[in-house]
C-alpha cells in the first residue's frame, strides 16, 4: 500500500442526524406507523423526512438536495444519497397528515408515558403563517391580521394546544383570516373527541384574545377551569387595598410581584389583581419611546408646514395626522393637537401633553375560575402561556414553517403539519436536556451536532483492488455533553470495511 494515495471524499453531516435517529426511536414512531398499516419502504421515508424537517428545514426540493449532498441521514436507514426524492418528500408529507389524529393521540400518549408529565394544564393560542406567491384559488389562505406584520401576504393560522411542557396535545389549521375567539370551540371539541369525551381536571390557559364571555361560558359548562387575562377590565371600580391583603412574590428574575384576590358584585369568577415591578418598567420604558416617536411625526408634520414645497393643505395635514394615530394609538390621546388654518392652507401646528395613561404601568388582572389556589401559584399557571409561545418561536424561527411556498391547501396544511411533528421530536430532545441543566436553542443544538461527520477514506493497493474505510468522527466535548445528558449512544457505528477491485464503488 501506498499511504500518499490515501484519500478522504464522501464527508457527510451526521451528528443532528443521528441526535434525531435515537430521539425517533425513543418516541416509538417506527412502531406507531407500522401499527397504522405503512409499508417499511414509507416508514423509512417518513422517518428520513421528519429528521430532515428538524436538521434542515426548507422546502422538499432542498431537503432532497440535502440529503443527497450534504447529510449521512440515509446511513442510519441503508440507503444510497439519491433514493429519496422530492417527490418521495412530498407524498409522505401528504401521508403523515392524512393520518394526523391517530399520529397526534400517540404522541400525546406516549410523551405522557416517556417523560411522566403532568396532563392537568392545556394552554391555547394562535399564530399564523404567511405565503410566498398570490395562492389564488384557495379556500383557506387569506389577507387577515397577520402576527409578522406581514400585511402583503395572505396566511395560514395554525391553532396549538400544548401542555405546560411545551408538547403538542393537539394542533388544527384554520382560515388566515379567522379570529382567535373562534376557534376555541372547535378546538376543544376535537381534541374532547379524540380522547373519548374523557373531562378531566385540566385547566385552560389562555390570553386575552380567545378570553370572550362566550367562549369562557362555554369552558365552564363542560366543566373546565381556566385562566386567562379578561379581555376588558371590570367596570366596577378597585376596591381600596389594604396592606395586610397583599401577598408579595419573586418572579423568575427576581422581580417583586405583588398581587390580592378583588371580588366584584355580580362575578362568578375570581379576579387576581396584580403590580409588576418589572412589567412596570417595560411599559414605562415602551410608552416613552412611543410617546418620542409621536412627537417626532409631529415635528415632521410641522416641518413640512413650514418649508416651501410642503404639505400645507388641510385636508393633507390631517390625513397626515390620521396615520400617525393609527400608528401610535396607546398615546396619541394624551396629546391635544391645535392646527391654526387660513383658506385652506395650514399656517401653524402645536401640541402638549395634556394628560398620563389612566392605568397604572405594570398593573392587570388574571381572571380564573380556580378558588383552592393561593395567589402565586394561579400567577405562575397563568404564566405558562409562555410555553405555547415558545414553541410557535421554534416553529417559525427554528424550524421555518414561514414562508410557505405550495400551492394547494392540502400540500400547505401538510407543510404545516409537518413541521409540527417536527417540532415534537425537537421538544422531546430540549425537554430532556432542560432537565439537565442544557438550555441551547435548537438551531444552537443543531450547530453543536454538525461538527459530528461520516467520512468515507479509500486506500488502493498493489493488488489493484481499493479499500474502503466509513468512518464516524469522535464526538466533540459539546457533542458528547449532549449525547450523555440524553443517554444517548455517541455514533451509529465505528467502522465499515469494505475491499473492492479498482473502481468500484463502495
Amino acid at each position: 500500500m501506498d499511504v500518499n494515495s490515501l484519500s478522504h471524499e464522501r464527508v457527510r453531516e451526521i451528528g443532528a442526524e443521528w441526535l434525531c435517529h435515537q430521539a425517533v426511536e425513543q418516541l416509538g414512531l417506527e412502531h406507531a406507523l407500522q401499527s397504522l398499516g405503512w409499508e417499511r419502504k414509507w416508514i423509512e421515508r417518513a422517518l428520513i423526512y421528519l429528521i430532515g424537517r428538524s436538521v434542515y428545514p426548507a422546502s422538499d426540493r432542498e431537503t432532497a438536495q440535502w440529503l443527497q449532498q450534504n447529510s449521512g441521514v440515509g446511513e442510519l436507514y441503508h440507503l444510497p444519497p439519491g433514493k429519496v426524492t422530492r417527490y418521495h418528500l412530498y407524498e409522505v408529507s401528504k401521508r403523515l397528515y392524512k393520518q394526523k389524529t391517530e399520529i397526534e393521540s400517540y404522541l400525546r400518549r406516549r410523551t405522557g408515558e416517556l417523560f411522566s408529565l403532568e396532563d392537568q394544564i392545556w394552554i391555547y393560542d394562535l399564530t399564523n403563517t404567511y405565503f410566498e406567491g398570490e395562492k389564488e384559488g384557495s379556500e383557506k389562505a387569506h389577507y387577515g391580521r397577520s402576527k409578522e406584520k406581514r400585511s402583503d401576504a395572505k396566511l395560514l393560522s395554525l391553532a396549538l394546544v400544548v401542555d405546560r411542557y411545551g408538547f403538542v396535545k393537539y394542533s388544527r389549521i384554520y382560515e388566515g383570516d379567522i379570529r382567535d375567539s373562534k376557534t376555541l370551540q372547535k378546538t376543544i371539541e376535537d381534541l374532547r373527541g379524540e380522547e373519548n369525551n374523557k373531562v378531566g381536571k385540566q385547566v385552560i390557559v389562555m390570553d386575552a384574545g380567545i378570553a370572550t364571555e362566550d367562549n369562557l361560558a362555554f369552558l365552564r359548562e363542560l366543566g373546565y377551569d381556566y385562566v386567562c387575562v379578561p379581555l376588558s377590565k371590570p367596570d366596577t371600580k378597585l376596591p381600596a387595598r389594604e396592606e395586610e391583603e397583599l401577598s408579595t412574590f419573586p418572579d423568575q428574575r427576581g422581580n417583586q410581584i405583588q398581587a390580592r384576590w378583588v371580588n366584584f358584585p355580580g362575578e362568578e369568577d375570581n379576579f387576581l389583581y396584580l403590580e409588576s415591578e418589572m412589567k412596570e418598567k417595560k411599559e414605562k420604558s415602551i410608552q416613552e419611546l412611543h410617546c418620542l416617536r409621536y412627537e417626532a411625526g409631529l415635528q415632521a408634520i410641522k416641518e413640512g408646514i413650514e418649508k416651501k414645497g410642503g404639505i400645507k393643505r388641510v385636508e393633507k395635514v390631517y390625513e397626515r395626522l390620521g396615520r400617525l394615530k393609527e400608528k401610535y394609538p396607546s398615546v396619541h390621546r394624551l396629546y391635544e393637537v391645535k392646527l391654526k388654518s387660513e383658506g385652506g392652507i395650514v399656517k401653524e401646528i402645536s401640541w402638549q401633553k395634556v394628560k398620563e395613561r389612566s392605568r397604572k404601568p405594570g398593573a392587570y388582572f388574571i381572571r380564573t375560575t380556580l378558588r383552592d389556589e393561593d395567589e402565586h401559584t394561579v400567577w405562575d399557571i397563568y404564566n405558562t402561556i409562555r410555553e405555547v409561545e415558545a414553541s410557535f418561536r421554534t416553529l417559525k424561527t427554528d424550524l421555518r414553517v414561514r414562508p410557505i411556498y405550495q400551492e394547494r391547501d392540502k400540500a400547505s396544511e401538510a407543510h404545516i403539519y409537518g413541521a409540527v411533528l417536527a417540532y415534537t421530536l425537537v421538544n422531546s430532545i430540549r425537554h430532556q436536556l432542560k432537565a439537565r441543566g442544557i438550555n441551547y436553542d435548537w438551531s444552537t443544538i443543531v450547530r453543536i451536532m454538525n461538527s459530528q461527520k461520516i467520512v468515507t477514506s479509500s486506500l488502493p493497493t498493489q493488488s489493484g483492488k481499493t479499500i474502503y474505510l466509513k468512518k464516524c468522527s469522535e464526538p466533540e466535548e459539546e457533542v458528547r455533553k449532549i449525547y450523555q445528558a440524553l443517554k444517548y449512544r455517541d455514533r451509529p457505528f465505528w467502522q465499515k470495511k469494505s475491499v473492492l477491485p479498482e473502481n468500484g464503488s463502495p
